[in-house]
């Protein structure tokens, strides 16, 4: 048999799961593309690494991605996929690859080892050679000679002799055991150059075993560059303009749609953060733990530089430090450690508060702000055992004696900006009712306690687990504030912080709802946001985060970005008015060593998980330069040259070069279109020596009353440096007074060919863009009933120059060159008139308003 194929459950629910797909090729040769078909009872609806190109009646058909079509002799690739199922899942049947049937893979026999080879790892060098090392093992001895052949394969990677622009030199052989021996390494030789490239792949397949099995046959050797890292990286600045006012008002450096804030402390507004010159503010931050635990240091300074870390947070768009501590950190052997003092010299010999007080300092020097918060009592990871704010060693009045010491010490100061009171209060801590675990009433006494001495503070109050019988996140339920809110002496500093995590935390009930994820705006408004909807206070989400490897956390993060953002409905349109600032957060967490969610840094507490900043750049918020944001190489705003209002941002280099960098620029339309502003495109030379470069972008002035608009600007093209961060967005601010409606993000509402047979039934398809980046976007359509009759059972066909790799809510029936046929889910077939349902999908490319074009079939 030329393929085995082997399915498994990966995870499975009350009326889902979702499942793997293995495919393993048994012939000698590579298979250069592949297709894979099977029969199955189960609705998919949604999939990852394959392509569903067709589901006729219970007939599912996948094929490869571009990047994972090459299948090697011997080698594997595996695709997964969400299914709606209820009961038992029966396996797929009747697997044929390329055409060929195919049986579900057999485990081997229990009596024979395995083989296996590893994966490896190489920088390769400037020039010369290395050997990379790949070990092949046998689970067990075997008292038998067993052999075994290897060969090496390209991946991304080109074999060849030195010297020929080759990345390694071709090897092949068979490995014998003897009796009794278990492991045995081959080396594989790669070239060194210069050329700035990708990292590549080189493989090495085991094939035709004797006298023993194979469990893992190809192990991928991955030729690290090392020569990228030498160049500089460009970044470019969002920025804000004033539309028809000709005068120079800065704007501060840094990524984020803000305007800027005043310096001074924060105070509140209704539902709203302000500056102290009454500007709604919003918090966009990353929480860095460490002081918490019994390292009392921020993690990570192991490794690297305090400083340099903060000024990556800058750059990649963060204007706040959520900064956790725990009560023990203030006793006086609580030593700080886990630190590499060369690398931190002015830390050393600090206590914990000592640190602190460096974190603060460079903060306020870099445009950070800082949330102090008292993340448990005693040393450790986590909230406090008990779920409370006190133990036996640490009592309430020792908490609210280590806030007062904290706000008498940083009184003045408006780089700290605030007290969250307690981390996570749960199990016995209630909202209301009185008595010592009554979680309201103390935070009321720590906040009264805090004002005494330091009336500039914001007192961030985070929820409990359960209000009513109604269990949440711990820290997250908010619901309680309805009959019980918080009532602090000082007026305008009152935020509330409840904290809410995905599925890959834990498995609630609301994530195996039918309605997932369109279920998740009314879950977030019953436990928290209605206190924002209301205009109660203002809502922080202190934590939030994902590793984002699971689906189900990907669409819950698609939705409280949303939210967070004034989409209340996340239905694409803003739902608040155009002056007004959604909810503040901050993203948990910046450390990798958080087993549930990772952080925004990988785990060699450098490179960035780019992924993740890119799901928060549409929350981003520039403080700007005097309001303790910002930063990020440079700045923008408003200038006017004879007569003309420019909107400026900052290209930055990251450092000086010896040779001329060059990038290509050019202007793209959002929300604001042609008539708001004047397209603009060229390039940007940096002579030797320079670092930054200004664009200006013509900004056409009017009278109207109408929302702030948004426009991008877009990086491409670079010449001896990398693209750190290739898209700005420039917000047109309207300075005409009046009442502005909310603004709506302009839907591509493209034109339907009505059904050929009558009957009434009529659809209208709208696209709003939710996302989007260099390579691709995330778009949600909404299906709306225009006929006069109830629609059931409904199937689009959507012509695109776009590759869908990935669909929610819906499923590709066929997909042939542009032509895709989607259809509903069982659970959403019908469409009652004048009603809509919807449905979202990944794609690649940059979409425009003719990017889609719809038929309804019926």
């Amino acid at each position: 048999m030329a393929y085995v194929v082997d399915f498994d459950v990966a995870s499975s629910w009350n009326t889902g799961f979702t499942g793997s797909v293995s495919l393993r090729n048994t012939n000698t040769s590579a298979a250069n593309g592949w297709t894979v078909e099977f029969d199955a009872a189960f609705q998919i609806s949604n999939t990852w690494n394959a392509q569903l190109v067709s589901h006729v009646g219970n007939h599912y058909v996948f094929r490869n991605l571009s990047w994972n079509a090459t299948l090697p002799a011997g080698g594997s690739v595996n695709f997964g996929f969400q299914a709606a199922n209820t009961g038992a899942v029966v396996e797929p049947t009747k697997f044929t690859v390329n055409g060929q049937a195919s049986g579900v893979d057999t485990p081997p026999p229990a009596t024979l080892p395995k083989f296996s080879v590893n994966d490896v790892a190489l920088a390769e060098g400037n020039s010369g050679t290395k050997d990379m090392s790949f070990t092949i093992s046998l689970d067990k001895a075997s008292t038998e000679t067993v052999t075994v052949n290897y060969a090496t394969a390209n991946g991304t990677a080109t074999a060849g002799a030195a010297g020929s622009g080759a990345d390694y030199q071709a090897r092949s052989g068979t490995l014998s055991f003897a009796p009794g021996e278990t492991s045995k390494t081959i080396k594989v030789t790669v070239h060194g150059d210069t050329v700035v490239e990708g990292n590549e792949t080189v493989l090495v397949n085991l094939t035709s075993p004797t006298k023993a099995t194979i469990a893992d046959g190809q192990g991928v050797g991955t030729l690290n560059n090392d020569d990228a890292r030498a160049l500089p990286r460009l970044t470019i600045t969002d920025t804000s303009v004033v539309e028809g006012n000709p005068v120079t008002t800065g704007g501060g450096g840094g990524s984020g749609g803000g305007a800027g804030a005043h310096a001074g402390f924060f105070s509140t507004s209704g539902n709203q953060i302000v500056d102290s010159a009454g500007a709604p503010v919003k918090i966009a931050g990353v929480n860095w733990f460490g002081m918490e635990s019994g390292r009392y240091a921020p993690d990570g300074l192991h490794t690297r530089n305090y400083k340099d870390m903060m000024d990556q947070m800058v750059d990649l768009g963060f204007n706040t430090i959520r900064l956790p501590f725990s009560g023990q950190l203030f006793n006086s052997g609580s030593t700080p450690n886990g630190i590499d003092y060369s690398k931190n010299a002015d830390l050393a010999g600090l206590n914990g508060l000592g640190i602190m007080d460096k974190i603060v300092d460079y903060a306020g020097q870099i445009g950070l702000r800082i949330i102090l918060d008292h993340h448990r009592n005693n040393a450790g990871a986590g909230a406090s055992e008990n779920g409370l704010w006190y133990d036996g060693t640490y009592t309430e009045q020792r908490w609210i004696n280590d806030w007062k010491m904290l706000a008498q010490h940083y009184a003045g100061n408006s780089t700290v900006i605030g007290a969250d009171l307690h981390n996570e209060p749960h199990g016995p801590a209630t909202w209301g009712g009185g008595g010592a675990t009554d979680w309201a009433a103390a935070a009321e006494r720590a906040g009264n306690a805090i004002h005494t001495v330091n009336g500039g503070w914001l007192v961030f109050v985070e929820g409990v687990e359960s209000y009513q019988g109604n269990y949440y996140w711990w820290g997250g339920n908010l619901m309680g504030v309805k009959d019980r809110p918080i009532d602090l002496n000082s007026d305008n500093k009152l935020v509330y912080s409840p904290h809410d995590y995905p599925n890959s935390i834990y498995g609630q009930p609301w994530f195996n709802d039918p309605n997932f994820p369109n279920n998740l705006p009314d879950k977030f408004e019953q436990m928290w946001g209605h206190i924002y909807e209301t205009g109660e206070a203002p809502v922080y989400l202190g934590e939030f985060g994902s590793k984002l490897t699971d689906p189900k956390d990907v669409a819950w993060l698609d939705k409280i970005q949303a939210y967070l953002s004034g989409d209340l409905d996340a239905n694409g349109s803003r739902d608040i008015p155009a002056n007004k600032e959604g909810m503040s957060w901050t993203w948990w967490s910046w450390n990798p060593n958080s087993g549930d969610t990772g952080g925004i840094l990988k785990d060699d507490w450098t490179s960035v998980n780019q992924n993740k900043v890119d799901e928060l750049r549409p929350l981003m918020f520039d403080l700007g330069a005097d309001g303790g944001g910002g930063g990020g190489g440079g700045g923008g705003g408003t200038v006017t040259e004879n007569g003309v209002t420019y909107a400026t941002t900052t290209v930055t280099l990251s450092e000086a070069w010896a040779e001329a960098v060059t990038i290509d620029y050019r202007t793209l339309t959002d929300s604001a279109t042609a008539e708001d502003f004047t397209s603009t495109s060229g390039t940007l030379t940096f002579a030797p020596g320079e670092t930054a470069k200004t664009i200006k972008v013509a900004v056409v002035g009017d009278a109207k009353v109408e929302p702030d608009e948004t426009f991008l600007i877009a990086l491409s093209n670079p010449k001896n440096a990398v693209v750190a961060d290739a898209q700005a967005s420039v917000v047109i601010r309207n300075d005409d007074g009046g009442t502005v409606t909310p603004p709506v993000t302009p839907p591509v509402t493209p034109p339907v060919t009505p059904p050929s047979s009558g009957g009434g039934e009529e659809v209208t398809p709208t696209v709003t863009i939710a996302d989007r980046w260099n390579t691709g976007f995330v778009a949600n359509v909404a299906v709306r009933n225009t006929g006069d009759v109830a629609v059931d059972d409904w199937t689009l066909e959507l012509d695109t120059p776009h590759s869908i790799t990935n669909i929610w809510n819906a499923e590709i029936v066929s997909h042939t060159g542009d032509s895709y046929v989607i259809r509903n889910l069982a659970w959403n077939d019908k469409i009652p008139v004048d009603q809509t349902v919807s449905f979202g999908f990944q794609a690649l490319g940059v979409p425009s308003a003719d990017s889609f074009h719809w038929d309804f079939l019926g």
